[in-house]
């Protein structure tokens, strides 16, 4: 299948997923973000076509009520040091914790969807998807009522993701909530590796 990395990253047949301890300082300049980028620019894509971040509180973007009192939408200094890291390596999707409830946003990049489909992606994304999947547990966490236009998929019950990579260009993301283990979110990606050139983010417009 593949093997484990004791420094907090995962490397299988077709995926590379660094686990972030964010718990630390992640800010550009600090030890924890040199780590980052370290495990992301080791990511041999040609191999490991996919390329998944994960760390327990929300680096990324989140519509949980107690981040829109704040104003953030996210934790202090999450994404303004991290998203160009994202940006620069392709990560496909950043996985998230600790709010308790599931969220999914659109491939984005400085507060912006970068691409208008919302299921079934093709060819060059341009930008991570961020979800969060917090709903394993204890109690759930209320959204805000303030409309972030960013978010595709909110549900606030309790529930999980399976994540299928068929091969190296084609990956499948289904969310399912406990009580019935039916399907209530999904999509799909679907490109070729040569793909995976660098291109400059196409913000959509307002």
């Amino acid at each position: 299948m593949g093997h484990i990395l004791s420094n907090g990253s995962y490397v299988w047949s077709k995926l590379y997923s660094l686990r972030e301890f964010s718990i630390h300082d992640w800010r550009e300049g600090s030890e924890q973000y040199k780590f980052i980028e370290k495990c992301l620019a080791s990511a041999d894509r040609q191999k490991q076509p996919w390329l998944i971040f994960v760390a327990h509180r929300v680096l990324g973007y989140s519509s949980n009520s107690w981040y829109g009192l704040e104003g953030s939408f996210e934790e202090p200094m999450g994404r303004e040091s991290l998203q160009k890291l994202w940006q620069k390596y392709k990560v496909d999707i950043a996985f998230y914790g600790h709010v308790h409830n599931y969220e999914r946003i659109c491939p984005i990049y400085q507060n912006q969807c970068v691409n208008s489909e919302k299921s079934r992606y093709s060819g060059t994304v341009n930008g991570t998807i961020h979800v969060v999947v917090g709903g394993g547990g204890s109690h759930l966490s209320d959204f805000t009522t303030i409309d972030t236009v960013w978010s595709i998929y909110k549900d606030l019950d309790f529930g999980f993701v399976k994540m299928t990579a068929f091969n190296r260009s084609s990956l499948l993301f289904e969310y399912k909530r406990s009580s019935d283990g039916e399907v209530y979110d999904s999509f799909t990606i679907s490109r070729d590796l040569c793909m995976m050139v660098v291109n400059p983010p196409r913000l959509l417009p307002n």
